[in-house]
């Protein structure tokens, strides 16, 4: 397992992924700010602008939104490749050969990986907060803003969960970025529909805006459910890999 965690830190570091994930939500941490505090009222206009008062939270639910749907985009398509890229080039070829566990292979992949997912979205969160802070006032405690960044870096987790599965599914990079924002799309939409976030991972999401540092029983219930929609997906990932070792042996 230490030489797949370490092929994996490599991986991230010489394949600029760490910098495009950071710059990305960076990016974002800062454009939104300036967004609701400069150009959102000139839009508006002096009688409007009167009407529509942003605040510090605000402006951190903004970019707790902006990480959603567009950070979701960004990590979609820079991650796309992880599992895709190996089985399309064939380079788990030999370490499978060499008596490689495909549990390990993968299981480093979502450890290292997923801790970026928990990382740099918290930490971009608090440039946010920090910057939001400068330009609106304090309104909101740290202890609301770690917690509402770690209940969405836990969603992120099963976001490259999806993302893992369907790149051994596919094979294939692109496909494999857009069945997973369709499967986050598509909780988020379905279980708003019949309001039912709560029992789904989108109810980490929902929780997170309420930068409100309490558990209660359906956070509880998002969490437990988010879990184990992580444990099936790398259990039907590892399913699919042995079915398809078992498949290329049987054929020769």
């Amino acid at each position: 397992m230490k030489s797949e965690l370490q092929k994996e830190i490599r991986y991230a570091l010489r394949s600029g992924r760490i910098l495009i994930l950071f710059a990305s939500l960076l990016f974002l941490a800062l454009l939104t700010p300036i967004m609701l505090k400069v150009v959102l009222p000139q839009v508006l206009g002096g009688e409007v602008n009167d009407l529509v008062m942003m605040t510090q939270r605000d402006c951190i639910r903004s970019y707790l939104g902006d990480v959603f749907e567009i950070g979701g985009i960004v990590i979609a398509f820079t991650l796309c490749g992880l599992t895709a890229c190996e089985l399309q080039g064939d380079t788990w070829l030999l370490p499978v050969c060499a008596g490689k566990r495909f549990g390990h292979m993968v299981g480093a992949k979502l450890l290292v990986f997923g801790t970026l997912q928990v990382i740099l979205p918290v930490a971009t969160l608090l440039v946010d907060y920090l910057y939001s802070s400068y330009l609106f006032g304090f309104e909101v405690g740290i202890s609301a803003v770690l917690f509402s960044g770690i209940l969405q870096s836990i969603y992120l987790v099963f976001f490259l969960s999806c993302l893992i599965m369907w790149g051994v599914f596919t094979r294939k990079p692109i496909p494999a970025g857009f069945l997973t924002l369709a499967t986050a799309y598509g909780i988020q939409a379905i279980s708003s529909l019949l309001r039912m976030q709560g029992w789904t991972p989108s109810g980490l999401l929902t929780q997170a805006m309420e930068l409100n540092p309490t558990v209660d029983s359906s956070l509880l219930i998002s969490l437990t459910v988010t879990v184990l929609l992580i444990v099936t997906t790398m259990r039907i990932t590892m399913a699919k890999l042995k079915y398809m070792e078992w498949n290329e042996r049987s054929a020769q």
